[in-house]
């Protein structure tokens, strides 16, 4: 027969108790509930722990003793002061270890960053068992204590689809290169030496996301980088061709002359050109935003701007205004904005020009941000602002204290 309703408002109150009661034993008898959850559950665990954490539960029982072991991603970084306290290579010694002890289970992603000196062939057994590993991502921010010589396997490993190196040293490409899979690149404080670094970039044939952040040329007078499938860019080199690019992010001196061909596709731009002393470079700003033709948002430091000369902006050698003023862009920030005669001349130009812009947005830097005297001064400029005239009547004009990071 089947319960009645007493019968069962009986039983519903009694599981709770006999559940408590059962936890009370498993304490009492030094149970853990958790290492006897299924092996899958605990490796799932384990992922939100930082790399560290995740061995430091060895020491739990004998189950975690092993279960580190087959973690999927390695984030491993020694900071500049815990480097400074010593320097007898004890966070080399163990990534060492973890690498050694790493079982047959693949290694999703590795990242390393130290400030002690690193030899290559210390690099290389890292890198190689890695690739050993299936590695997907890799990131080496590392000092090298002469020219690093990367394995050759590094650079024809096809299962990689994130690379990241940080070298203040040249890069030496091999001949074999070939990235099948690798679809972003990532390289800073890198010099390009030699042709090979030209084949580099022609060898990865997926490649959507590309920084060169910092990099220089030894003997380089241009590099071309021609990239169909390139999306997202951040970069300081001289050529580019990507008709598929949607993010350019540019930071490099102001002496290089870019020349951008064919960037149908980009969306929104950043650009921070720093200044070289005594180099007039206001052709060189211009033709890199004459390049960016479709762009509709565009982040520019003023830093940049200061290339400029001192001419009336009617007088500057645009040649035309550049044809994304006209036709596309409709958000322009601008960055580190103090009110110089020459950020009004570039911004009385851009309104003068910009027929469809929607959003000018400008970010003053202040020491005593909100203080009486920096809202009236900041309340004075945007009257001043205001006032000018624009070529889009429905264009926005905001200013804002808080400073951005944009670069």
């Amino acid at each position: 027969m089947g319960k009645t309703k007493q019968q069962r408002q009986r039983d519903d109150n009694v599981r709770p108790h006999s559940f408590e009661l059962l936890e009370e034993q498993n304490l009492h008898e030094g149970n853990d509930i958790i290492s006897n959850l299924p092996e899958d559950v605990l490796h799932h665990i384990l992922s939100f722990l930082s790399t560290k954490d995740a061995i430091r539960t060895s020491i739990l029982s004998t189950k975690w003793e092993y279960l580190w072991t087959s973690i999927a991603n390695i984030d491993l970084k020694e900071t500049y002061h815990q480097a400074g306290k010593k320097e007898d290579g004890s966070f080399l010694d163990f990534v060492d270890r973890v690498l050694i002890f790493h079982d047959a289970s693949e290694i999703k992603s590795l990242s390393l960053e130290s400030h002690e000196l690193v030899n290559s062939s210390r690099v290389n057994s890292w890198i190689s068992a890695s690739i050993r590993h299936n590695i997907k991502e890799l990131k080496l921010c590392l000092h090298w204590k002469t020219q690093p010589v990367l394995p050759c396997r590094l650079f024809t490993c096809q299962s990689l689809v994130v690379l990241k190196l940080s070298m203040d040293w040249a890069l030496e490409v091999t001949s074999l290169t070939r990235f099948l899979n690798l679809k972003t690149l990532e390289l800073k404080y890198v010099t390009f030496s030699d042709n090979s670094t030209q084949h580099l970039f022609s060898s990865c044939p997926m490649l959507q996301e590309l920084a060169l952040v910092y990099c220089g040329s030894k003997n380089l007078k241009t590099i071309t980088i021609c990239i169909p499938t390139l999306k997202g860019m951040s970069s300081v080199v001289t050529k580019i061709y990507a008709a598929n690019l949607i993010h350019l992010h540019c930071i490099s001196c102001q002496i290089i002359d870019f020349c951008l061909y064919d960037l149908s596709s980009l969306v929104d731009a950043s650009i921070c050109l720093y200044e070289e002393p005594e180099e007039v470079v206001t052709p060189r700003v211009l033709r890199l935003l004459t390049g960016i033709f479709n762009v509709k948002k565009l982040t520019i430091t003023i830093v940049t701007l200061e290339g400029f000369d001192s001419c009336d902006e009617d007088d500057w050698k645009f040649g035309r205004a550049p044809s994304c003023f006209a036709s596309s862009l409709k958000t322009v920030h601008i960055a580190h904005f103090d009110k110089k005669p020459i950020e009004m001349r570039f911004i009385r130009f851009l309104l003068k020009k910009a027929r469809v812009l929607e959003r000018l947005t400008l970010h003053m830097w202040s020491l005593r941000r909100d203080s009486e005297e920096d809202v009236k001064q900041q309340q004075k400029v945007s009257n001043q602002l205001n006032k000018l005239p624009r070529r889009s009547k429905g264009c926005v004009i905001e200013l804002f204290q808080a400073e951005p990071v944009f670069f």
